[in-house]
């Protein structure tokens, strides 16, 4: 990969490290910040701090007053929010996780949607059959090729359509890459209240999955159970789908959603 004006990668890196010590800074010091407040919070120099403000300043997070005083905007909030969202649903949902994981003998997620537009697996549960999916927490994965993607872009239309404007990668010869084709499979999803997927992000694996809404109607996770491809014949996909949809509906009516509601919602939807 190339970098501007012939940066290297670890000057990149440690650029963006540095930015990220002035967002922290800013925000323990407190507002408004002086820039001298700043370069003393940091250690760094005048030029380097001054920089590194002003790359805040033109992406949105920082803005400065008259006075020259630097404050946060609600942007690194926003951020934040999302984060602390996925650990509370997270949390709330463990134990209808377990279950799940228990009634399926199969790896088990719960996914959020992550600013890229991809899903993140917040929460997991292994499986513990020898021959498992292996996945980690943390672990980004493509939105419209997944399971646990699908049933949230579903839902989200300005999602789905900016992800769907993007070129479409072809991860295996199964990979649905028709922006048409995946929008059907979209609606489906909406109608049915759950998606499945085998072996188009990854050769040996599928999914299902179901969306997870808060107390607003809105759906803010899927979760779902990822299956190795040999295992998931139709019997299983059958056998499967209302456990997961159950465990999606008992999360959403912790979240103030009811599984009542939650059925008249995707089925009108």
């Amino acid at each position: 990969m190339q970098y501007k004006n012939n940066l290297t990668r670890n000057q990149v890196i440690a650029s963006a490290a540095g930015t990220l010590e002035v967002l922290e800074a800013i925000s323990k010091l407190g507002m408004p910040s002086s820039l001298g407040s700043i370069i003393s919070a940091t250690g760094r120099p005048k030029g380097t701090v001054h920089r590194m403000v002003s790359t805040l300043v033109n992406t949105g997070f920082v803005i400065q007053d008259e006075s020259g005083h630097y404050f946060l905007t609600l942007k690194a909030w926003r951020i934040g929010s999302v984060a602390v969202q996925a650990l509370d649903i997270a949390d709330k949902g463990r134990p209808i996780l377990s279950k799940l994981g228990s009634e399926t003998g199969e790896t088990v997620h719960l996914a959020v949607l992550d600013p890229s537009g991809g899903v993140v697996y917040v929460a997991k549960v292994e499986s513990p059959k020898s021959i498992s999916v292996q996945t980690r927490l943390g672990q980004i994965n493509p939105s419209w090729c997944t399971a646990t993607g699908r049933s949230i872009i579903a839902f989200n239309a300005l999602v789905a359509q900016k992800v769907l404007s993007e070129e479409l990668e072809k991860f295996t010869n199964k990979t649905i890459t028709s922006p048409e084709k995946i929008q059907k499979i979209l609606n489906e999803v909406r109608v049915n209240g759950f998606a499945v997927t085998l072996a188009e992000n990854h050769p040996e694996m599928g999914g299902i999955a179901a969306p997870i809404l808060d107390h607003t109607g809105t759906v803010v996770a899927s979760c779902g159970v990822a299956i190795p491809a040999f295992r998931m014949n139709a019997d299983l996909v059958d056998r499967f789908i209302p456990l997961v949809v159950d465990a999606a509906n008992k999360i959403s009516n912790l979240l103030g959603y009811t599984a009542t509601l939650i059925d008249k919602e995707i089925a009108h939807a």
